[in-house]
């Protein structure tokens, strides 16, 4: 019977992923996978490499990669576990290939929410992870799989970004247990005027009794003080103004051999902070703000840009400031008082907005995530779903829309405007807006986009929701579209040269 030393660091990498395959596989069944003629394998090597005992060092493989493995062995005679991780993958001999890296990303199967992750690897320098977004209503039992799931794949115990696109509970309510027992670099937020988060609370019917409400009413606070967590600043995203421009990128310097540390744009404090109650610190939390038009850069390698439209913030006069103000001293001032507060502004958000539910939803960072320059290329890519790339196959970038409003042609043109014609060409993998609303969208935003894939995260089986809309799925139809729910989620990796 052969021993577990005739294992390659391909085939360990691989069975470590089916260990978090769902159902659940049996030793046998992972045994059937890489059976040779003359290499039987003991059960007990692979309960060692499950309990840690043996090859520790050895990451598991994405879960693509396994999959499409797994499904060649059906197929195919004694398929070999190395060709399906691609040049970037460990060799047999254990010596990685000489290729610059490899692009990890995940829609994890939430339901009706979005979880979303990166992680860009280059050779032996740790990767740069980042997350977009953290929550469901679904389940809660479907989103704390993911988050293991996640945490299983990811080694995360360390996040180098973690952006939140806006306040809905299905967005937000898996971000604590996230964080906890994780060092995460930077935490992204939109900043919002405290009158429109607390809209937000009100909306989603956040009682005086409900903790989640402190979230509403300082979330730098709350994030910063989550028991298990470490948070080494956050970042606030101001609105975008008309007139705001990315840098175009032109002339980075080369891919350097490592990720590195990420360079931020840091901006001012806005004059108005203290009236939204921003703290200066919070918990040891250092609390910054990003440049209008500023981005987060790896540089010569990678870019986070996001995107906090102004223009989508829903149009208020003074009285209803006024009115506001003094509603929310009394919710800070008396707690006893804050039920009877909190009804006072329901009643005058209500007068205000009526029963539009826009104004919640219209805050909502995007965030774009891709290579700077033009010197960073995909050779090849694995995917659980189509993928169509364009000609030049450099649209392997994305845009992270959360709940985002691209409903009429001149939001549509004032994105383009904010990122410019090069970035948006390159942003081939795009999460549609508000998991396929229709409120949200406009006839012909995929083809202006051109998506090589089109993500829908949502549950259509959900009674209170059905999305995506028909008519939304239909405009996407053309563009690869992916139904990331309950049970299925969408992962590619590219591998980079």
């Amino acid at each position: 019977m052969a021993g577990a030393q005739s294992l390659t660091f391909a085939e360990i990498g691989m069975i470590k992923t089916m260990f978090t395959i769902s159902p659940a596989l049996s030793n046998q069944a992972i045994l059937s996978y890489f059976t040779r003629p003359g290499r039987d394998l003991n059960h007990r090597v692979i309960a060692e490499i499950k309990g840690g005992v043996r090859f520790g060092h050895v990451a598991a493989a994405s879960l693509a990669a396994t999959l499409t493995y797994m499904q060649a062995c059906e197929a195919t005679h004694l398929p070999t576990a190395s060709t399906f991780l691609g040049p970037s993958a460990i060799d047999e001999d254990g010596t990685l290939a000489d290729l610059f890296g490899a692009l990890r990303l995940h829609w994890w199967p939430v339901g009706q929410g979005l979880f979303q992750s990166g992680r860009l690897e280059l050779h032996d320098r740790l990767g740069f992870v980042w997350v977009y977004d953290c929550g469901s209503s679904s389940s809660t039992a479907v989103r704390d799989r993911a988050i293991r799931r996640f945490r299983a794949e990811s080694d995360a115990r360390r996040i180098d970004l973690v952006a939140i696109s806006h306040f809905d509970e299905d967005h937000i309510n898996g971000i604590e247990a996230l964080l906890r027992g994780t060092h995460v670099r930077t935490l992204l937020l939109p900043y919002l005027p405290l009158w429109q988060r607390l809209l937000a609370a009100v909306r989603q019917g956040i009682t005086a009794g409900n903790p989640r409400l402190e979230f509403y009413l300082d979330p730098v606070t709350y994030l910063a003080g989550i028991e298990g967590s470490e948070i080494g600043e956050i970042l606030l995203v101001q609105p975008t103004g008309p007139d705001d421009l990315v840098d175009p990128g032109a002339g980075e310097p080369g891919p350097e051999r490592g990720p590195g540390e990420a360079k931020i744009d840091y901006g001012d404090r806005p004059d108005d902070a203290d009236d939204n109650l921003v703290p200066r610190s919070a918990n040891g939390v250092s609390i910054a703000y990003l440049r209008r038009a500023g981005r987060i850069l790896i540089p010569g390698l990678w870019e986070f840009v996001p995107y906090n439209d102004a223009e989508l913030r829903p149009r208020v006069d003074q009285l209803f400031l006024t009115q506001v103000t003094w509603i929310v001293r009394r919710l800070l001032r008396r707690r006893p008082h804050r039920g009877l507060a909190l009804a006072l502004l329901k009643r005058l958000y209500d007068r205000q907005f009526g029963d539009d539910p826009h104004p919640r939803n219209l805050a909502s960072l995007f965030l774009y995530s891709g290579p700077v320059g033009v010197r960073i290329g995909m050779r090849q890519h694995i995917a659980t779903h189509a993928v169509r790339w364009n000609a030049a196959r450099d649209n392997f970038a994305q845009l992270a829309t959360g709940d985002g409003y691209l409903d009429s042609p001149a939001r549509l043109a004032a994105l383009r405007h904010f990122f410019g014609s090069t970035r948006i060409k390159r942003a081939g993998i795009v999460q549609v807006m508000h998991h396929g609303a229709s409120a949200n969208w406009h006839e012909g935003v995929a083809a202006a986009l051109a998506p090589a894939v089109s993500i829908f995260s949502s549950d259509p089986a959900h009674k209170g929701y059905r999305h995506p809309h028909p008519e939304v799925l239909r405009d996407f139809w053309p563009w690869c579209p992916v139904q990331v729910d309950r049970e299925r989620g969408f992962e590619l990796v590219v591998w980079l040269t």
